[in-house]
Formats: C-alpha cells, structure tokens, sequence
C-alpha cells in the first residue's frame, strides 16, 4: 500500500501549517532535499513510512508523525506514543488505514530522537522489524564524536564556534555533566563509529541484514548531525 499526501480539507491543513515546521513537502529546505529519494515514489509521492520522534519539525503533513509528547505546542504528532517501539496496532490516516504491522513500512524517518534512548540498540531493532524487506531506516543523529571534517571546519564556522563557546561535535553527556552544556534530553553518545560499530555488532549476535547506502556529515544548528540511510536485506 502506498500513502501519498493527505488530501484534509483547506482549513486542517492550514492550521497544521502555522503551527509546524516541517523538513518536506513545499517547505524542504535544500539541507534535507536529499531525503525526498529516499522517501516518495516516481510519481512524487510518500511511500508508506513514518516520522518517528517529529517534535516540532515533521517530515511532512503527508507523513504520519509519532512523538511521545501529546502537547501540541511541542509535538507536533498524529500519534502520541513512546518512540522505544511501534507497537501501535492500527492507526486512520486521512482516508488510509495505517497498520504497524511487522514487514509493513517502506521507511522510518528519525531525526534527533535515537541518541534519548538508554537502550539504542534495543530500540532500533524494535523500530527495525516494522521494516519491509528493501525498506529504509533514515536517521539524523547528533555528531558527538570528534568531528574534524570540511563541513564543520570553515573559518566561519570556527569563528561562530568560538564565540558562542561551542566545538565542532555536538555536547557529550560527560560534557553536560561538567558543565551543564549540551542537551539534556540525550543519553548516549551517537556518531559515526557508535552507529557503525552497533550495526556490526548486530549483524552478528542478532543476525541484522542491512547495506547503509548512505552515511554522510551534515551542519545543523552550528555543529555537525549524520544522516544514515540504512536498507534492510
């Protein structure tokens, strides 16, 4: 089943659109056009897939939205439900049926929401499962390793840096710790070697068939996100 975008009546959609922000549809910046390959059809549409953790930037009004806060001021979400699992049931969408179904979903789009998990590893593979076979798991995670890389190192960005006391990665939860700097809402330290050594750990203990197709350096909010597309074998 393919979802394509919610057709709500003109009054809905534009009060959804005061009161969000969102990565796609009209208003995708050219930071994250890259995701629309990755998310609709030929026909431009969006696949059958899901906004896990959306907080105030959703994907797209045409994309059902999951975050655990039911205030809307905050979250702008379809679903109020702890982001840890997908065990949702059935949810109406528009005209759809959306079911979170084992092997139903063409992709999982998550930005920012992976590294509030204790537990990373245990979440993803419950997130994992909901996947098709050949279906996308499309994260956005915070760097906070080391990051020496050409996007984060222009003298403008240092110079901003310097001044606003940040570093290249984002905050450590040891950096928060020491001097209250970073988010508070994390709980582990994700990056580039985190995700890629967790992957290989899971492709053996837990028998996880994946090819990441794409892992890339990105700057967000004056430091350095990574955008992981990861398909499912």
């Amino acid at each position: 089943m393919m979802i394509g975008y919610i057709h709500y009546g003109g009054n809905m959609i534009n009060e959804i659109n005061k009161k969000c922000k969102f990565f796609g549809g009209d208003r995708m910046g050219d930071e994250f056009k890259y995701i629309e390959k990755w998310t609709k059809n030929d026909q431009g549409f969006f696949r059958h897939g899901i906004d896990v953790g959306c907080g105030t930037n959703r994907l797209s009004a045409g994309v059902l939205a999951i975050d655990k806060n039911a205030d809307k001021r905050y979250a702008h979400s379809n679903i109020a439900h702890d982001c840890k699992d997908l065990e949702i049931g059935t949810y109406i969408f528009g005209t759809e049926e959306f079911k979170f179904l084992d092997g139903e979903l063409d992709f999982i789009f998550s930005s920012h929401c992976l590294e509030d998990f204790d537990n990373i590893p245990k979440v993803f593979l419950n997130w994992w499962k909901k996947l098709k076979v050949d279906g996308l798991m499309i994260l956005l995670l915070p760097d906070m390793e080391v990051c020496d890389c050409e996007v984060c190192n222009t003298e403008a960005q240092k110079e901003y840096r310097k001044t606003a006391g940040m570093s290249a990665r984002y905050q450590t939860l040891e950096d928060h710790k020491k001097n209250n700097k970073g988010n508070p809402s994390h709980r582990t330290n994700v990056g580039k070697k985190f995700m890629t050594a967790m992957l290989e750990d899971m492709k053996e203990k837990s028998k996880l068939k994946c090819e990441i197709l794409q892992m890339d350096t990105i700057p967000h909010d004056k430091s350095c996100s990574v955008d992981f597309v990861i398909k499912k074998m």
